[in-house]
């Protein structure tokens, strides 16, 4: 950037010190990956997040339960590093907490590329999770 000044012209350039923090701020831009969070029922008091249950299939719940809602990330490199993902989950779990979930069932699936078209295409990630809550009491029809 050009700067005038009675006449003369200079060229700025920011001290040398700010690169440094600016580069962080790049890196932290990037790091950050945004949630979407869907309701698909009802949502209740907000709790603690260590109290929200992990889950990796609907098989290792243990009781009737139903979807309050369903939470995806953006798609991430394949490349992330292990304690990245693991970041994603805690995200997610976080966020079910808001909602008075009693657990939530993460996965995490590869993203399709489409036609390649002769292009090299990083593989890409997108985590996926339900946020469910416990049913109390369950009524079933009698047996006839």
């Amino acid at each position: 950037m050009k700067e005038r000044e009675a006449g003369k012209e200079r060229n700025f350039s920011p001290p040398f010190s700010l690169y440094p923090l600016a580069l962080i701020l790049f890196a932290c831009a990037c790091a950050s990956v945004k949630l979407d969070v869907i309701k698909v029922g009802p949502w209740f008091a907000p709790r603690d997040w260590r109290e929200v249950e992990v889950f990796a299939s609907r098989d290792e719940t243990r009781s009737p339960w139903g979807g309050i809602a369903i939470i995806h990330s953006e798609r991430v490199s394949a490349k992330i590093p292990e304690g990245r993902l693991e970041n994603l989950k805690l995200q997610a779990r976080k966020k079910a907490a808001e909602f008075g979930a009693d657990g939530v069932i993460i996965t995490v699936d590869e993203a399709s590329a489409g036609p390649q078209m002769g292009v090299y295409e990083e593989p890409e990630l997108f985590l996926s999770a339900l946020a469910i809550k416990y049913v109390t009491a369950a009524s079933t029809p009698a047996a006839k």
